[in-house]
């Protein structure tokens, strides 16, 4: 595991998901077309679903969850010492909770590693 990549989990599970993704940018940027791109989209697309539902953006939050579990899914279970299968189950989960009329009451997921 990188520094960069530690440091985007700890502010992702502090919440601070803007930050996250900015960190995990850094990281990936070097190497864009490698073969932890779609490891990266995947954690960057999943905080910023974080963030569009911290604003109560149903829209954002669903668009960005679905494409980041699914840009995660190749890398199940765990990546680079990221625990990915319980993240993509939490998004699921979250996304089956929002498809209803009311505004769920959501406690966004931690990152676990090792």
């Amino acid at each position: 595991m990188t520094e960069l990549l530690g440091e985007g989990i700890e502010l992702f599970n502090s919440g601070r998901y803007w930050d996250a993704h900015e960190v995990w940018e850094r990281d990936w940027t070097p190497d864009r077309k490698g073969p932890d791109s779609g490891f990266y989209k995947g954690l960057i697309q999943i905080a910023a679903g974080c963030l569009h539902y911290t604003r109560h953006n149903r829209r954002g939050a669903v668009n960005k969850w679905r494409s980041g579990a699914d840009y995660l899914r190749p890398y199940l279970p765990t990546h680079r010492g990221v625990q990915l299968a319980a993240l993509v189950r939490s998004v699921e989960g979250y996304l089956a909770a929002i498809s209803g009329p009311e505004w769920p009451d959501l406690e966004m997921p931690r990152i676990a590693q090792g």
